[in-house]
């Protein structure tokens, strides 16, 4: 019995070093993706929703919210996380990985990044099945630290 006690610990503690060693490695550079469509719901403020972005482009599917950080024009692909995540952008975003930021938004700050979703593609009730994700991106081609 003390040894299989001793293995069990082992184990335990192998897990332990194992997800230690992914959160240090890779999660701690992982985003929050939500979703948002051009309604008073998802865009509380009237003059905000006029059919544009922040960077003054017309409305389009393809294009996201990121901080300031990230500039207008930034490619961004998705990269999935889990087989969910995965399936998630299949058939929500129609099996969309790429997106160019061309909006801000006052609640996207730091590693967060808002997906549009327009509504001839669901809107509101596609963004919100989307929910709010965890995943690393790639901003330009590179992943983002």
């Amino acid at each position: 019995m003390n040894r299989l006690k001793r293995k069990i610990i082992h184990f335990v503690l192998l897990l332990f070093v194992v997800w230690a060693t992914y959160q240090i490695a890779w999660a701690r550079y992982f985003y929050i993706v939500t979703a948002y469509c051009n309604c008073p719901v998802c865009i509380n403020i009237p003059k905000y929703r006029d059919g544009y972005f922040a960077s003054g482009k017309k409305l389009y599917w393809g294009a996201a919210a990121a901080d300031p950080a990230v500039p207008f024009g930034a490619k961004i692909e998705l990269v999935p996380q889990s087989p969910k995540d995965f399936l998630d952008i299949l058939f929500l975003l129609r099996g969309r990985f790429k997106y160019r930021v061309e909006d801000r938004g006052g609640k996207i700050k730091g590693r967060h990044i808002d997906l549009y979703i327009p509504k001839s593609l669901g809107g509101h009730k596609k963004a919100i099945k989307w929910g709010k994700k965890r995943m690393r991106i790639k901003i330009n081609g590179e992943l983002a630290r």
